[in-house]
């Protein structure tokens, strides 16, 4: 069975690789279906031939009757699929309201729908208020909207190009209702092998890249001619030059040295200026005030003014654009000024207050706290500067400049964000046009530019915001570092305090430890069940001059090696030759260890010497109660001394009790 199947595939794409071209049906304008066959021709090697067809049925209908091999942005059912065979999902169905008045579709009442869609359900679902009318194809599309029998038409984006230059505005609606993605269809029996393999073509991420990029071109590329078309229907002076003047405020301008500007909003006039193919002139320069910017506005001697903030005051005075940018304001204060005090803008009643003259916050501030004495300044630059010498108690800042002063600043600046109030007010920012005639027909073109333009890429150039995700990700490890830094540095003092003190408490030559050890582990006194030994190596000065100080120090490394030999306690060298040894032993063990610390045979090959070295011995044995180290160490030194200076053969010594 397995074989069977596989030669049916085989022999499938086999078919499939020698046909010449395929025939795929669709509407006019579908640029969808376009871009899908193009590059899975280009892809696959073959040839696609396009079947025009008038309207959405006949699509079906030549798919059906075996007329076409293939047909796209096809919305599954169950009924379709008892017609054809259906691919997986390929693409979404970019879905529009087409209207006059760009309408959104909950202020619809009568909405024409094509036959044989499913956009009926979906809206009899969605918005049950809206009575439905249904057309077939777009001279019925068009037929509707002109005799006004409807306010808009619901169609897919084959209708874009054709509906846009009628005059028509598109509102995408695939946001606002939930369509179903669409597949390729097929006769059913025929090319399902073929279209599983279209399909994993077309869900592969560069094609659904290619595909998204190839959609946003052409609605940009329509747009823009419907606007171009409507802008040279109107009277618009085409020859005029447009004067623009934008306030030096980062990131929305900012002007260099030679005078050039650059920011959000340059880069959105002069994108809507070339789209709208108006001429446009930025004619402001960075030394020049907020004040009069604003006055040539009002006094119509320019033609568009930005950034400004939209007010209800203002709507009287000027004609404004669709909002573009939306600016949080922040109050600012010297640092540990007046902590937590206010909680409302309205209560700094009695607080000298910085502000830009004629500017929003003027405006706002004068509302908000009526016949108050604001202190003037003609820049940001010079409110910041006013706010650090105390000239003024309070201004205010938005939230990315604020930011990027922090930044700027080589030092820490002294100044920071009110915790109670903190931000109180978000501006919404617009182009501002004058109060005429010109500035009314300018705001519906460049609000129609503004929505065709990516204004989240431009402001993502300027508008640097903290990515908090990543300035987290590089605190844990700056955490973590400094914890392994820290776990090594601690390490690294413990390893040297270990160190300094093995090395001041041993001895250097003999490795033993030395005096300062002793006392420090006896400071408390010697217990009484502990024998103390004093040793001290018999003519050792004669060895030092006779043979020198090399074997003198070689004489002491084997006396040393031959204690740890024989003693089982702690054993110490306190001066030059002498030892000290501390420890528990039974008295019958006692003699046999003396006996064998007594005589040292020392070797020296390289100068073939041989000699016994003596050493004198004293025992301060174990006593009833604790004693000093003193007192056992004097015990015992004089236990050895009488020992050293006794006339007794060598090897004998003296026993002390106590």
């Amino acid at each position: 069975m397995f074989i069977i199947i596989l030669s049916s595939v085989s022999g499938s794409v086999t078919a499939f690789e020698n046909r010449p071209h395929f025939t795929v049906s669709t509407e006019a304008d579908d640029i969808i279906t376009r871009v899908l066959f193009d590059a899975i021709g280009e892809n696959f090697g073959l040839k696609f031939d396009y079947v025009q067809q008038p309207n959405f049925e006949a699509i079906l209908n030549s798919i059906e009757n075996g007329n076409s091999d293939f047909a796209a942005n096809i919305t599954y059912t169950e009924e379709r699929s008892r017609r054809f065979d259906f691919s997986q999902p390929t693409n979404i169905e970019y879905t529009y309201l087409y209207s006059y008045q760009n309408l959104d579709l909950a202020k619809v009442k009568r909405l024409g729908v094509p036959e044989g869609t499913v956009y009926s359900d979906l809206i009899s679902i969605n918005y049950p208020e809206i009575e439905i009318i249904l057309y077939n194809g777009h001279d019925h599309a068009v037929q509707l909207l002109e005799s006004r029998q409807v306010e808009g038409v619901i169609d897919a984006i084959n209708q874009l190009k054709p509906l846009l230059l009628k005059g028509f505005g598109a509102q995408l609606l695939n946001d606002y209702l939930s369509i179903q993605p669409v597949s390729i269809i097929t006769p059913t029996g025929k090319n399902s092998v073929l279209l599983a393999r279209f399909v994993s073509f077309i869900h592969s991420a560069e094609f659904q890249k290619q595909l998204r990029e190839s959609i946003e071109k052409y609605q940009l590329e329509i747009r823009t001619q419907a606007l171009r078309q409507s802008i040279i229907e109107s009277d618009l002076n085409l020859t005029r030059t447009l004067k623009i003047k934008l306030q030096n405020v980062s990131p929305y301008a900012f002007y260099t040295t030679q005078n050039h500007v650059h920011g959000i909003g340059v880069e959105l006039v002069k994108r809507s200026c070339e789209i709208l193919m108006f001429n446009c002139e930025i004619v402001s320069t960075q030394e020049e005030s907020w004040e009069s910017m604003y006055d040539d506005l009002l006094n119509k001697k320019i033609d568009i003014l930005a950034p400004l903030a939209i007010s209800e005051r203002r709507k009287a005075l000027m004609n404004f654009s669709d909002v573009h940018y939306q600016s949080d304001a922040i109050l600012l204060k010297r640092e540990g000024y007046k902590e937590n005090v206010y909680r409302n803008v309205s209560e700094l009643v009695v607080e000298r207050i910085g502000v830009i003259k004629k500017g929003f916050i003027h405006e706002l501030f004068s509302q908000l706290l009526p016949n108050k004495e604001f202190t003037f300044y003609n820049s940001r630059e010079e409110k910041l500067n006013g706010l650090l010498k105390g000239e003024v108690d309070y201004i205010v800042m938005n939230e990315t400049n604020f930011n990027r002063e922090l930044r700027k600043s080589k030092h820490l600046l002294p100044i920071e964000k009110d915790a109670l109030i903190g931000d109180f007010y978000t501006a919404n920012i617009a182009f501002a046009f004058p109060k005429n005639e010109l500035g009314e027909k300018l705001v519906p073109f460049f609000n129609q530019a503004i929505q065709m333009i990516d204004i989240k890429k431009i402001q993502a150039k300027y508008d640097l915001q903290p990515d908090w995700r990543s300035i987290l990700l590089a605190e844990k490890r700056f955490a973590q570092r400094a914890q392994w830094l820290f776990t090594l540095v601690i390490a690294f003092m413990v390893i040297v305090s270990m160190y300094l003190h093995v090395q001041s408490t041993t001895d250097n030559l003999t490795r033993l430890k030395n005096r300062r050890a002793l006392h420090r582990r006896y400071r408390a006194g010697v217990g009484a069940n502990l024998t103390l030994i004093y040793l001290d190596i018999n003519d050792f000065k004669i060895i030092n001059d006779t043979y020198g100080h090399e074997v003198g120090d070689d004489v002491l490394r084997q006396v040393s090696h031959q204690i740890r030999k024989v003693w089982r306690g702690s054993c110490y060298r306190i001066g030059g030759d002498e030892f000290i040894l501390v420890g528990v032993i039974q008295e019958k063990h006692l003699t046999a260890t003396i006996n064998q610390l007594t005589k040292v045979n020392y070797h020296n090959l390289q100068q073939s010497l041989n000699l016994d070295v003596y050493l004198a011995i004293g025992v301060s044995s174990p006593r009833k109660r604790f004693m000093s180290l003193e007192s056992a160490m004097d015990d015992a030194d004089k236990k050895m001394y009488r020992n050293k200076h006794s006339n007794v053969c060598q090897g004998e010594f003296m026993f002390g009790h106590q």
